[in-house]
């Protein structure tokens, strides 16, 4: 649907990535600012239990290993609940939370679970069939966040720059 006017933007804006002062190079507007402060609060809690862990192990670290598993869970139960996104969108009748909350908690699970299952694999990519997995990962994360970029900030640029076009919804 705004595929033509944010191509018009893009076109039209060529310091659009290159200028600090553009609104796209803001990040976190003020609505996101409590998930990103939750976020980094659990991934630091995180990467402090994975540091800790890996600093007393006896082995190499592994997926297999308890708190491997662990964040192998919390990693896949944040990926369950950003898919659960689509159902809701799905099923009109699903009344649960509202769907801002609902776009946040699927934008910030979804990235926060990118670094938890890196530490569920110790950091590695593994074998070809767990590198292929971890790369497609890696593509829908990047992807997610130009995505949420681009949703957020462009129809303000496309407004102030093509006042005529209706963004249709």
């Amino acid at each position: 649907r705004l595929q033509m006017p944010v191509l018009r933007v893009a076109i039209a804006e060529p310091e659009f990535f290159g200028t600090l002062q553009h609104p796209a190079r803001m990040l976190i507007d003020r609505t996101h600012r409590s998930w990103a402060a939750g976020s980094g609060i659990a991934l630091s809690a995180a990467a402090v239990g994975y540091v800790g862990s890996v600093a007393v192990a006896d082995r190499p670290w592994s997926g297999g290993s308890p708190i491997g598993v662990t964040y192998g869970i919390i990693g896949f139960a944040m990926m369950v609940f950003a898919g659960l996104l689509a159902g809701r969108k799905k099923v009109p009748i699903w009344r649960v939370g509202r769907a801002q909350t609902w776009m946040r908690g699927h934008l910030w699970l979804g990235l926060l679970s990118f670094p938890i299952i890196l530490f569920h694999a110790g950091m590695t990519f593994g074998g070809s069939l767990t590198a292929l997995t971890m790369w497609v990962f890696v593509i829908v994360v990047v992807s997610g966040i130009v995505g949420a970029a681009l949703q957020h900030y462009l129809p303000k640029v496309m407004m102030s720059r093509l006042p005529m076009e209706t963004i249709y919804e």
